[in-house]
């Protein structure tokens, strides 16, 4: 978040759904709606939290033309220790390192209103923001809503809701919508590309906010675990489709691995409103299927041989040259796609679907990537921010699969 403006332009490259996800209308991103999760499907995710953190972004509405990111993770700290991390805004610049400032204007009962301020070499960002805290306890949990009245961001809504999980452990959903297209000029000219990347910014920004608040709640009661860990081999999660399928009805997943301060893999599952046939056809394309999992403006084959089907790939960012080759290796079940070189050259990435009653695939894309194997700004620009590293990297194989699925629609066949 400390370099975020300027990231947002190369996150813009990512963002290969933009097209198609025009605005349809502005909507008051203050007032919209916020989703959350029910009992029922926190339960249904818990198997997943004891992993890392859990992101569903919702798909477009009739209700408002913004997407929605709900995020949840479970906290080794009591209910109420989470809480007065959330609570207290005037302490946030002890523990996030993006904030420069927050200046708390005034408190008037359960209302506190704020401004805050984060700098970097180049310029500066601020904006307002007013939080309602309501009343709560251990047993019941907490809620807190925020309101982005204004500022370089544009305008939105955050809710955090803190869910007892014992005497100890705690389950955070956080809630946002972020609306830039009212923001200043940079934000404004990013925010046209459609709505792929007001969704971006808010994968970014939640999972930024979260694990700081996450950090500073488990530091407290002294069980934060900072500290890296050797990578493991990718392998294959457990995740069960059939039980997901309701759940994806909204949105697509994202499940992250994480060990203390190690992104181990990073897996998202949706469902893609087409048969299991047609997906699989574009899978096992390279030219279709590189254009889709890297967001490029092309892929080209290179060769085929019995070790797979070799392409290039290229996608043209101002200042930036991002592209490479990889190796696709079709298969009747698991796909796989390996980095060779350039951009990205040690990634790995597996996809597989599930055929759903009916027909209709369910997609499941697995890997493991560096965000730092990449062209030296982008190393720069995440360089000294892990929290970033994980955004950036949930971000992108969110993209992966709004890609896809559109590609499947757009293919025709």
């Amino acid at each position: 978040m400390r370099r975020f403006l300027t990231v947002l332009i190369v996150f813009v490259a990512w963002s290969g759904t933009a097209l198609a996800e025009n605005q349809t209308g502005q909507v008051d991103a203050r007032a919209a709606r916020l989703g959350t999760l029910s009992p029922e499907e926190r339960k249904l995710l818990s198997v997943h939290l004891l992993q890392g953190p859990v992101i569903l972004t919702e798909f477009q509405n009739r209700q408002t033309d913004l997407p929605a990111v709900i995020y949840a993770a479970q906290i080794q700290a009591p209910a109420k220790t989470v809480a007065e991390v959330i609570g207290n805004p005037g302490d946030y610049p002890t523990f996030m390192s993006a904030l420069t400032s927050v200046d708390v204007k005034s408190v008037n009962g359960p209302m506190t209103a704020f401004d805050w301020s984060w700098g970097v070499s180049l310029f500066s960002m601020t904006g307002r923001n007013v939080m309602t805290t309501y009343p709560g306890n251990d047993e019941r949990g907490y809620r807190f809503d925020i309101r982005t009245l204004g500022g370089d961001l544009g305008i939105g809504r955050v809710m955090w809701r803190v869910y007892p999980e014992g005497p100890k452990k705690s389950v955070v959903v956080f809630s946002s919508r972020l609306d830039m297209r009212n923001a200043n000029y940079i934000t404004r000219q990013l925010a046209k590309e459609g709505n792929a990347v007001n969704r971006t910014i808010n994968v970014a920004v939640a999972m930024v906010t979260l694990l700081e608040i996450k950090a500073e709640a488990e530091k407290r009661e002294g069980t934060h675990v900072n500290a890296k860990f050797r990578a493991k081999p990718l392998r294959r999660p457990y995740v069960n489709m059939e039980a997901l399928r309701k759940l994806l009805g909204r949105g697509d997943l994202v499940l992250m691995d994480i060990d203390g301060e190690t992104m181990q893999s990073v897996t998202v599952v949706g469902r893609a409103g087409a048969r299991v046939d047609k997906v699989r056809r574009v899978m096992l394309d390279p030219e279709e299927f590189g254009q889709s999992m890297l967001h490029g403006s092309c892929a080209e084959i290179v060769e085929r041989s019995n070790k797979g089907v070799r392409f290039e790939w290229e996608i043209p960012i101002p200042l930036i040259h991002v592209g490479g080759e990889m190796m696709l290796r079709p298969s009747p079940t698991v796909i796989s796609v390996d980095g060779i070189s350039g951009t990205l050259s040690r990634g790995q990435w597996r996809f597989d679907t599930h055929r759903y009653r009916g027909g209709e695939a369910g997609v499941m894309g697995w890997a493991t990537f560096d965000p730092a194997d990449s062209p030296k700004l982008i190393r720069k620009l995440i360089a000294g921010n892990t929290y970033f590293s994980h955004g950036f990297v949930a971000a992108t194989q969110l993209a992966v699969m709004r890609s896809l699925r559109t590609r499947v629609h757009l293919s025709g066949r």
